[in-house]
């Protein structure tokens, strides 16, 4: 079993910053890291399509038509991600593996307005089905073969929208299941020996996860555990045996500062391997630590507090190893 993070850290956006966390994780003993997001999500998978102008940025939205962002021909890239793999050699860092958070196809459609109208959801480019199909989906497998080319071995999809659009009895705006089935399938390319997952914030429900488990060609399903223990529920083993999926949980808040004891984290990590059966691996906080920006109101106590916890999930991995496999 390998410790992880989702990806954000309440730190400002400079490299110096990137270079400063990857050689502290490296220090406190996190299995498989990420490349340290510290943008938005969204404005780093959206910025191509803001620089050709195909998509209009103001005030914190983003606003496009159909007709523009189809006629996008860009390359793609997180410099980001780039600089993290150079720190990792330069510094020789040493990690059982590198993770590549990519926000997905159907959370970038539903962050492009159709109009400065109204910033609902029914105005945003995730209501038109055939432009998720045509472009979205396409746009985004760009960034997977991408990454996979930097050295990444591990990639997820941030597609927290998911649990927005999946209903407990129908989907949002005409989505049937095997349509969102193929085209997270076809976003998650099988480049190399990539690991793929895909994580959905919040709490869930059954109809999520049967959807999940149907997916081919991803392996890992990342979700909330410690702020959502209801998930826990969701849980189905015959589920995950049958179409051979991992379990990646949340065990500490991403959102609440305060620090979880030892006990806390390992006692729901014990929980939820026992609930899949073993299936389990990448376990981290639930979310980005994106979620305590503010919440101390000094980024540095704020990032002291997210490496605190990280050190909770390090430990519990290791305990939870200790107790089952020696």
């Amino acid at each position: 079993m390998r410790s992880s993070h989702v990806g954000s850290f309440p730190l400002e956006y400079n490299f110096n910053n990137v270079e400063r966390i990857l050689v502290d994780l490296a220090f406190l003993g996190l299995d498989v890291p990420p490349y340290p997001q510290l943008r938005g999500f969204v404005d780093i998978y959206l910025e191509p399509l803001v620089k050709s102008g195909v998509v209009f940025y103001e005030r914190g939205l983003f606003y496009s038509s159909p007709e523009k962002i189809c006629s996008w021909r860009g390359v793609v890239s997180v410099p980001e991600a780039e600089y993290a793999i150079s720190v990792v050699k330069k510094r020789k860092l040493e990690f059982k593996g590198l993770r590549a958070p990519v926000t997905g196809p159907f959370t970038l459609a539903s962050r492009i307005y159709l109009s400065k109208e109204s910033v609902m959801l029914s105005n945003t480019m995730l209501t038109l089905r055939e432009i998720v199909e045509e472009f979205f989906k396409k746009y985004v497998s760009l960034f997977v073969e991408y990454i996979a080319t930097l050295g990444y071995s591990v990639i997820f999809l941030d597609e927290p929208i998911l649990g927005v659009i999946i209903g407990s009895r129908r989907n949002l705006y005409g989505y049937s299941d095997i349509d969102i089935i193929e085209v997270l399938d076809h976003v998650a390319k099988q480049v190399g020996n990539i690991e793929l997952g895909i994580h959905v914030c919040g709490r869930i429900h059954k109809r999520i996860f049967e959807i999940l488990t149907q997916t081919t060609r991803i392996k890992y399903i990342s979700l909330e555990f410690h702020d959502n223990p209801s998930n826990i529920e969701v849980i189905d083993k015959s589920l995950l045996e049958k179409y051979d999926k991992i379990i990646s949980p949340g065990i500490i808040s991403t959102k609440i500062p305060k620090l979880e004891s030892e006990e806390e984290a390992y006692t729901l990590l014990e929980k939820i391997y026992n609930a899949s059966s073993g299936r389990v691996d990448l376990i981290s906080g639930d979310c980005g630590f994106g979620g305590l920006r503010g919440a101390l109101g000094n980024s540095e106590e704020e990032y002291k507090l997210a490496l605190l916890k990280l050190e909770r999930v390090i430990k519990a991995c290791k305990r939870l190893e200790t107790q089952k496999f020696h």
